[in-house]
Protein backbone atom coordinates (compact mmCIF):
# COMPACT_ATOMS: atom_id res chain seq x y z
CA UNK A 1 0.00 0.00 0.00
CA UNK A 2 1.38 3.45 -1.26
CA UNK A 3 0.85 5.95 1.49
CA UNK A 4 1.24 9.78 0.25
CA UNK A 5 1.42 12.79 1.77
CA UNK A 6 -1.23 15.37 1.94
CA UNK A 7 0.63 18.43 -0.26
CA UNK A 8 1.22 15.34 -2.80
CA UNK A 9 -1.85 14.34 -2.82
CA UNK A 10 -3.31 17.80 -3.28
CA UNK A 11 -0.72 18.77 -6.01
CA UNK A 12 -1.98 15.59 -7.89
CA UNK A 13 -5.52 16.96 -7.33
CA UNK A 14 -4.74 20.41 -8.62
CA UNK A 15 -2.68 19.01 -11.45
CA UNK A 16 -5.64 17.29 -12.77
CA UNK A 17 -7.75 20.19 -11.41
CA UNK A 18 -5.84 22.10 -14.20
CA UNK A 19 -6.04 20.20 -16.80
CA UNK A 20 -9.82 19.09 -16.75
CA UNK A 21 -11.16 22.09 -15.49
CA UNK A 22 -10.40 24.45 -19.54
CA UNK A 23 -11.86 20.97 -21.35
CA UNK A 24 -15.14 21.61 -18.91
CA UNK A 25 -15.16 25.04 -19.50
CA UNK A 26 -14.20 25.19 -23.42
CA UNK A 27 -17.36 22.24 -23.77
CA UNK A 28 -20.04 24.75 -22.02
CA UNK A 29 -18.50 28.22 -23.01
CA UNK A 30 -17.52 27.19 -27.03
CA UNK A 31 -18.81 30.70 -28.32
CA UNK A 32 -17.26 32.85 -25.41
CA UNK A 33 -14.07 32.26 -25.15
CA UNK A 34 -13.68 34.76 -22.03
CA UNK A 35 -14.63 31.85 -19.81
CA UNK A 36 -12.28 29.29 -20.69
CA UNK A 37 -9.74 31.66 -20.75
CA UNK A 38 -10.24 32.76 -17.06
CA UNK A 39 -10.26 29.46 -15.74
CA UNK A 40 -7.87 28.40 -17.55
CA UNK A 41 -5.63 31.61 -16.07
CA UNK A 42 -6.61 30.59 -12.49
CA UNK A 43 -5.87 26.42 -13.22
CA UNK A 44 -2.51 27.84 -14.14
CA UNK A 45 -2.39 30.02 -11.44
CA UNK A 46 -3.32 27.71 -8.79
CA UNK A 47 -1.11 24.54 -10.30
CA UNK A 48 1.95 27.27 -10.11
CA UNK A 49 1.35 28.61 -6.44
CA UNK A 50 1.06 24.60 -4.91
CA UNK A 51 3.90 23.69 -6.79
CA UNK A 52 5.91 25.64 -5.13
CA UNK A 53 4.55 25.71 -2.08
CA UNK A 54 5.21 21.93 -2.61
CA UNK A 55 8.75 22.16 -3.64
CA UNK A 56 9.73 24.38 -0.80
CA UNK A 57 8.01 21.74 1.55
CA UNK A 58 9.91 19.17 -0.30
CA UNK A 59 13.40 21.57 0.11
CA UNK A 60 12.54 22.10 3.82
CA UNK A 61 12.22 18.32 4.80
CA UNK A 62 15.63 18.09 2.74
CA UNK A 63 17.37 20.22 4.13
CA UNK A 64 16.19 19.09 7.52
CA UNK A 65 16.98 15.46 6.62
CA UNK A 66 20.45 16.91 5.73
CA UNK A 67 21.18 18.73 8.53
CA UNK A 68 20.27 15.87 11.13
CA UNK A 69 22.56 13.54 8.72
CA UNK A 70 25.56 16.06 9.45
CA UNK A 71 24.64 16.43 13.02
CA UNK A 72 24.68 12.33 13.76
CA UNK A 73 27.42 11.99 11.67
CA UNK A 74 29.54 15.19 14.36
CA UNK A 75 28.17 12.82 17.16
CA UNK A 76 29.30 9.68 15.99
CA UNK A 77 32.54 11.73 15.53
CA UNK A 78 32.39 13.10 18.81
CA UNK A 79 32.57 9.57 20.13
CA UNK A 80 34.71 7.70 18.38
CA UNK A 81 37.27 10.76 19.41
CA UNK A 82 36.68 10.16 22.88
CA UNK A 83 36.96 6.72 22.61
CA UNK A 84 40.38 6.97 21.39
CA UNK A 85 41.23 9.29 23.93
CA UNK A 86 40.47 6.51 26.54
CA UNK A 87 42.56 3.93 24.21
CA UNK A 88 45.38 6.60 23.98
CA UNK A 89 45.19 7.60 27.93
CA UNK A 90 45.45 3.84 29.19
CA UNK A 91 47.86 3.32 26.66
CA UNK A 92 49.84 6.03 27.84
CA UNK A 93 49.70 5.47 31.80
CA UNK A 94 49.75 1.66 31.65
CA UNK A 95 53.12 2.58 29.53
CA UNK A 96 54.45 4.58 33.04
CA UNK A 97 53.07 2.08 34.99
CA UNK A 98 55.35 -0.93 33.48
CA UNK A 99 58.47 1.16 34.24
CA UNK A 100 57.07 1.91 37.69
CA UNK A 101 56.36 -1.95 38.45
CA UNK A 102 59.70 -2.97 36.53
CA UNK A 103 61.77 -0.83 39.43
CA UNK A 104 59.67 -2.50 41.98
CA UNK A 105 60.60 -6.17 40.60
CA UNK A 106 64.15 -5.07 40.68
CA UNK A 107 63.78 -3.95 44.69
CA UNK A 108 61.76 -6.87 45.60
CA UNK A 109 63.94 -9.66 43.98
CA UNK A 110 66.64 -7.49 46.27
CA UNK A 111 64.85 -7.15 49.33
CA UNK A 112 64.73 -10.90 48.78
CA UNK A 113 68.29 -11.22 48.37
CA UNK A 114 69.49 -9.06 51.25
CA UNK A 115 67.22 -7.91 53.17
CA UNK A 116 68.22 -10.35 55.74
CA UNK A 117 71.31 -9.37 56.15
CA UNK A 118 71.00 -5.60 57.15
CA UNK A 119 68.68 -4.11 60.20
CA UNK A 120 68.78 -1.00 58.36
CA UNK A 121 67.81 -1.95 54.69
CA UNK A 122 65.39 0.72 52.43
CA UNK A 123 65.21 -0.34 48.65
CA UNK A 124 63.55 1.74 46.04
CA UNK A 125 60.17 1.20 45.99
CA UNK A 126 57.97 3.92 44.37
CA UNK A 127 54.37 4.87 43.76
CA UNK A 128 53.97 7.96 42.65
CA UNK A 129 52.90 6.77 39.26
CA UNK A 130 50.29 4.73 40.77
CA UNK A 131 49.13 7.40 42.82
CA UNK A 132 48.46 9.40 39.97
CA UNK A 133 47.10 6.75 37.64
CA UNK A 134 44.77 4.67 39.56
CA UNK A 135 42.38 6.94 39.56
CA UNK A 136 41.97 8.00 36.08
CA UNK A 137 42.40 4.34 35.10
CA UNK A 138 39.78 3.27 37.55
CA UNK A 139 37.13 5.54 35.55
CA UNK A 140 38.23 4.34 31.72
CA UNK A 141 39.55 0.60 31.76
CA UNK A 142 37.17 -1.87 32.11
CA UNK A 143 39.46 -4.97 33.82
CA UNK A 144 38.46 -4.39 37.34
CA UNK A 145 40.51 -7.79 38.09
CA UNK A 146 43.11 -6.03 36.84
CA UNK A 147 42.46 -2.91 38.64
CA UNK A 148 42.00 -4.41 42.13
CA UNK A 149 45.06 -6.31 41.68
CA UNK A 150 47.16 -3.41 41.43
CA UNK A 151 45.49 -2.23 44.37
CA UNK A 152 46.01 -4.74 46.22
CA UNK A 153 49.78 -5.06 44.91
CA UNK A 154 50.44 -1.07 45.99
CA UNK A 155 49.31 -1.78 49.16
CA UNK A 156 51.39 -4.67 49.74
CA UNK A 157 54.17 -1.80 49.09
CA UNK A 158 53.13 0.40 51.38
CA UNK A 159 53.19 -2.47 54.24
CA UNK A 160 56.85 -3.45 53.38
CA UNK A 161 58.10 -0.48 53.57
CA UNK A 162 56.52 -0.29 57.20
CA UNK A 163 58.06 -3.18 57.95
CA UNK A 164 61.37 -1.90 56.39
CA UNK A 165 60.96 0.90 59.13
CA UNK A 166 59.66 -0.92 61.85
CA UNK A 167 62.53 -3.42 61.42
CA UNK A 168 64.57 -0.54 61.62
CA UNK A 169 63.95 0.58 64.95
CA UNK A 170 66.32 -0.09 67.58
CA UNK A 171 63.57 -1.64 69.97
CA UNK A 172 63.22 -4.38 67.12
CA UNK A 173 64.54 -7.66 67.02
CA UNK A 174 65.14 -7.96 63.56
CA UNK A 175 65.67 -11.68 63.78
CA UNK A 176 61.55 -12.20 64.26
CA UNK A 177 60.65 -9.33 61.79
CA UNK A 178 63.00 -10.71 58.79
CA UNK A 179 61.36 -13.85 58.18
CA UNK A 180 58.25 -11.98 57.82
CA UNK A 181 59.15 -9.48 55.61
CA UNK A 182 60.51 -12.52 53.32
CA UNK A 183 56.97 -14.14 53.25
CA UNK A 184 55.72 -10.83 52.30
CA UNK A 185 58.40 -10.22 49.45
CA UNK A 186 57.54 -13.70 48.59
CA UNK A 187 54.32 -13.32 48.15
CA UNK A 188 54.33 -9.66 46.14
CA UNK A 189 57.88 -11.42 43.85
CA UNK A 190 54.70 -13.83 42.41
CA UNK A 191 52.56 -10.99 41.68
CA UNK A 192 54.93 -8.84 40.23
CA UNK A 193 55.64 -10.82 37.50
CA UNK A 194 51.79 -11.65 36.71
CA UNK A 195 51.37 -7.68 36.75
CA UNK A 196 53.89 -6.76 34.43
CA UNK A 197 52.43 -9.38 31.85
CA UNK A 198 48.96 -8.34 32.53
CA UNK A 199 49.98 -4.49 32.03
CA UNK A 200 51.73 -5.56 29.23
CA UNK A 201 48.89 -6.41 27.65
CA UNK A 202 47.20 -3.59 28.28
CA UNK A 203 49.80 -1.28 26.57
CA UNK A 204 49.04 -3.64 23.42
CA UNK A 205 45.20 -4.37 23.58
CA UNK A 206 43.56 -1.53 26.67
CA UNK A 207 40.56 -2.81 27.88
CA UNK A 208 38.72 0.35 28.23
CA UNK A 209 35.09 1.36 29.06
CA UNK A 210 32.65 1.57 25.83
CA UNK A 211 31.09 5.15 25.41
CA UNK A 212 27.38 4.63 24.54
CA UNK A 213 26.91 5.05 21.23
CA UNK A 214 30.68 5.06 20.05
CA UNK A 215 31.77 2.21 17.31
CA UNK A 216 32.17 -0.93 18.65
CA UNK A 217 35.69 -1.85 18.54
CA UNK A 218 37.08 -5.87 18.19
CA UNK A 219 39.84 -7.13 20.62
CA UNK A 220 41.02 -10.10 21.75
CA UNK A 221 41.30 -10.62 25.77
CA UNK A 222 44.01 -12.29 27.48
CA UNK A 223 43.42 -15.34 28.55
CA UNK A 224 45.34 -14.84 32.01
CA UNK A 225 43.10 -13.20 34.70
CA UNK A 226 44.88 -11.41 37.55
CA UNK A 227 43.85 -12.64 41.10
CA UNK A 228 45.31 -11.33 44.29
CA UNK A 229 44.90 -12.05 47.83
CA UNK A 230 45.42 -9.80 50.54
CA UNK A 231 48.40 -10.30 52.28
CA UNK A 232 47.24 -11.70 56.07
CA UNK A 233 50.36 -11.82 58.06
CA UNK A 234 50.38 -9.74 61.26
CA UNK A 235 53.27 -8.03 63.47
CA UNK A 236 52.60 -8.52 67.50
CA UNK A 237 54.85 -6.87 69.70
CA UNK A 238 54.94 -7.86 73.03
CA UNK A 239 55.21 -6.07 75.94
CA UNK A 240 58.33 -6.48 78.64
CA UNK A 241 55.48 -7.74 81.37
CA UNK A 242 54.15 -10.30 78.84
CA UNK A 243 58.01 -11.32 78.29
CA UNK A 244 58.32 -12.08 81.42
CA UNK A 245 55.01 -13.83 82.13
CA UNK A 246 55.89 -16.45 79.06
CA UNK A 247 59.44 -16.39 80.34
CA UNK A 248 58.65 -17.56 84.20
CA UNK A 249 57.89 -21.34 84.84
CA UNK A 250 54.96 -22.77 85.31
CA UNK A 251 54.02 -23.14 89.25
CA UNK A 252 52.25 -26.42 88.37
Amino acid sequence: MVVRSRPLQLLIASLLAAVIAPSIAAGFYSGHLIWPYLVTAYSGATLAFLTALAWDRHSRLDAEARQQEAERARQDDRLREEQEHRVVEAKRRFGALELELARLKASIDRTKAEQRAYKHFFPDLPTGTWLAASGPLGVIVSDYELMAGLSTFYGHVEELRWRLRFKAEASTDETVVSPMIDALVGQMAEAVDLLIDQVAEQIRNPQVEHVVGAPEARRSLSDAVARRRQFTGAIRIQSPEELARAAAPDPR
